[in-house]
């Protein structure tokens, strides 16, 4: 049974029970009331007749007439034939015994004040009262028909009935209605999950509402948002580490192929010096590349995994360290480091903006012919502390502009074999930018020169 079902079946049969019961207590107490009015109208009609028989005794007295039993039977038969024509009866009692009307069967005296009866099928009410002294021998009984209030009563009754199975079907509808109306959000809910599960992560309810409903929507739709962009990123990591192992099998197996070669070469040709020289010479050269490809693998997984610890840097001191270990290389390559600084501190981990630096000088030295400069600098733009990389080299195409930051990717592949590089290194420097929330602009000309340069926090801002 769904939910709105439920609600119907309950609130049916809550508004049904409350309404029913609500009806029978008012029908009850409205014939409480009745009843309490038509005694209390006997008591004040059965008052008036006993005052009006004694003024009628105390007149016969007073004329010297002595007040007989006839003489009672007159006064009696008087007020019971005017009052008979209103459904009344009237009895005149003498002590235990009835003096009026003498034809009637009734022999047993009334005891109460007031009382109801039923005699043949037809309610009474009765009011018993005894007549003022000197006469307080006498009892008057005041008999009034009250059958017709009950007619009402079982009117009343069958009315409800017939309201009942009529109002019903008609609230069935109505609540029908107005529960499916409270209800259709979560019935969007539903189907909006349910295409969800489906794998359509752009879907949304549109609920227009400012109830409990339409925040439930609002945060629904925030939920989503946020699985939605998970997913997203998840894939793109999927394809990411896909695209990474492709690479990174297509670069071991070019190397481990041509060393597997010239290993079997070298172990069963009788070959000369000058052979041999080739053949461990390349081997050596593709376990270099081989080497630089594993610390790179490693190097990025540790900065993608390694606690940033910021704090304020002196760039002297790190262009010095950075200097100090590219000098081997920059001295093989005949080029020349140039230091610019215009400012003295910046905040950031200082072992990882070294890594960074490295990493660009390298790719520098690779793209710039012997006798060249590689500038390094370091300045505030933009309310943000600068370090750049620039050189005149070879330079890049847009395209490989757009590309150079993929890991494995070399703009150059004959120059990077060359050098042993295996397309890493600006992927690295766009993970330390990352780890900084810094920006990273990569600017290149092809034949003209690059540009590198990460916008970073200065160290009192």
């Amino acid at each position: 049974m769904k939910f709105w079902h439920k609600t119907l079946l309950l609130v049916l049969v809550l508004f049904i029970t409350a309404l029913d019961v609500s009806v029978l207590i008012m029908m009850n107490r409205s014939l409480q009331l009745s009843l309490q009015r038509e005694t209390e109208r006997a008591a004040s009609d059965q008052t008036l007749i006993a005052n009006n028989i004694y003024e009628n005794l105390n007149s016969i007295e007073s004329r010297g007439t002595r007040v007989t039993e006839q003489m009672l039977l007159e006064v009696a038969s008087s007020y019971a034939d005017y009052y008979k024509q209103q459904d009344i009866g009237i009895q005149l009692w003498d002590g235990d015994r009835l003096l009026y009307p003498a034809e009637t069967e009734v022999q047993r005296k009334p005891q109460l004040l007031y009382e109801q009866l039923e005699i043949d099928g037809v309610r009474y009410i009765r009011s018993s009262n005894l007549l003022p002294a000197p006469y307080n021998n006498l009892l008057l009984v005041y008999q009034r028909n009250i059958e017709e209030l009950y007619d009402q009563q079982n009117e009343l009754n069958r009315l409800f009935v017939i309201i009942n199975f009529t109002v019903g079907p008609l609230l069935v509808l109505a609540l029908f209605l107005m529960i499916r109306q409270l209800t259709r959000p979560l019935r969007q809910l539903t189907a909006t999950t349910r295409d969800i599960a489906g794998g359509n992560y752009a879907e949304r309810v549109h609920i227009r509402s400012n109830d409990e409903f339409g925040e439930l929507a609002r945060s629904f739709n925030q939920m989503t948002e946020a699985v939605e962009q998970h997913v997203t990123e998840l894939s793109e990591m999927a394809v990411e580490k896909q695209r990474i192992v492709d690479n990174l099998a297509h670069e071991l197996r070019t190397p481990l192929t041509g060393m597997l070669g010239f290993a079997e070469y070298l172990n069963a040709a009788n070959i000369g010096e000058e052979d041999r020289r080739t053949a461990s010479q390349y081997i050596l050269s593709e376990t270099v590349r081989l080497k630089n490809l594993a610390f790179k693998l490693l190097e990025l997984s540790a900065v993608r995994h390694q606690v940033l610890k910021p704090g304020s840097v002196n760039i002297q001191a790190l262009f010095q360290a950075v200097r100090q270990t590219e000098s081997a290389q920059l001295k093989n390559a005949d080029l020349t480091l140039v230091q610019e600084l215009s400012i003295e501190r910046i905040w950031g981990d200082p072992d990882l903006l070294a890594s960074w630096l490295i990493n660009c000088i390298d790719n520098a030295v690779h793209a710039s012919p012997a006798g060249a400069e590689i500038r390094l600098l370091a300045y505030e733009e933009d309310d943000a502390a600068v370090l750049e990389v620039r050189d005149c080299g070879t330079g890049m195409t847009p395209e490989q502009v757009e590309r150079a930051f993929e890991p494995f990717y070399r703009a150059d592949q004959a120059r990077s074999r060359e050098h042993g590089g295996a397309g890493l290194g600006l992927s690295l420097c766009r993970q330390i930018a990352d780890a900084h929330g810094a920006r990273l602009v990569l600017e290149s000309v092809k034949h003209q020169g690059t540009r590198i340069r990460i916008f970073l926090q200065l160290h009192n801002n």
